[in-house]
């Protein structure tokens, strides 16, 4: 049989024509592989407990690592300070805070918008100054008239949970500093300008210059923060990712090396 020029020709073009077919398939399959694989994307703001001001970057950087088209910005301060923040009209797309009763009262007003999930839990402890020079050694010391004593503002979350310690101690500290927050509350102490502070542990272990006295578990209790997604977010798959990954093993690892209770140990 005499192959023509044509029929060579033919042939030729047939086989461009399976290798353009074949080239956009496995193109197309890439594509939706990688679209599959594709984690969230975008930036979410998080406003969050002082208390989380330390271990959320470090759980958020983990997280852009592992996310690398997704960011994440954070904005701390007393969770009392959450509500009328976002009432003003603060952009938020997740909110965490440091006791059940802030986020109860963000959920009956109507500023969040998925079930708030406990993600840890704290405790407390006494900081004092370093080498301890005033020999505080129980709560029963706090009580002491030449102590300087601080205590976070009585509505503020770390000031909730101590007025319950003092009171389940049957103690009453007179004339107490009162601090706008737990990192005021510590930085105080660890100024030289307070005796002792009733602070979260997580605080106290985040502070070098203080050291910290234990108080019984008894006499302690346990904090719970809980996080949701906020109601006017524009980007609630990213807000519940980053929601469901502070639950990941890795994050609550975190989370214990900075003192604070995963629910594993609970």
């Amino acid at each position: 049989m005499t192959t023509t020029p044509t029929s060579i020709l033919y042939r030729f073009v047939v086989v461009l024509i399976i290798i353009a077919i074949t080239a956009v398939t496995i193109t197309g399959d890439a594509k939706k592989t990688h679209a599959a694989k594709k984690g969230p994307v975008g930036e979410i703001t998080v406003l969050a407990a002082s208390s989380l001001s330390d271990v959320l970057p470090k759980i958020g950087r983990l997280f852009e690592t592992q996310n690398p088209d997704a960011s994440i910005e954070f904005s701390f301060g007393a969770s009392s300070l959450i509500e009328p923040q976002l009432e003003a009209g603060v952009y938020a797309d997740v909110v965490a805070t440091a006791d059940a009763k802030t986020m109860a009262v963000l959920d009956k007003s109507g500023l969040i918008a998925s079930e708030p999930q406990i993600f840890t839990h704290n405790t407390f402890a006494i900081a004092v100054e370093k080498n301890n020079p005033n020999k505080i050694r129980s709560l029963r010391d706090l009580a002491r008239s030449n102590l300087k004593v601080v205590l976070c503002a009585p509505k503020v979350s770390c000031g909730l949970y101590a007025q319950r310690i003092l009171k389940r101690a049957d103690l009453a500290i007179d004339n107490p500093i009162f601090a706008p927050d737990a990192a005021a509350a510590i930085a105080l102490v660890a100024l030289g300008e307070a005796d002792a502070a009733l602070i979260y542990q997580t605080e106290i272990i985040s502070e070098p210059k203080v050291a910290s006295i234990a108080i019984p578990t008894a006499d302690n209790l346990n904090a719970k923060y809980p996080a949701a997604v906020a109601q006017g977010t524009e980007n609630r798959h990213l807000a519940r990712a980053f929601l469901k990954f502070l639950n990941n093993p890795t994050a609550q690892r975190i989370f214990d090396k900075a003192g604070f209770v995963s629910k594993a140990k609970l």
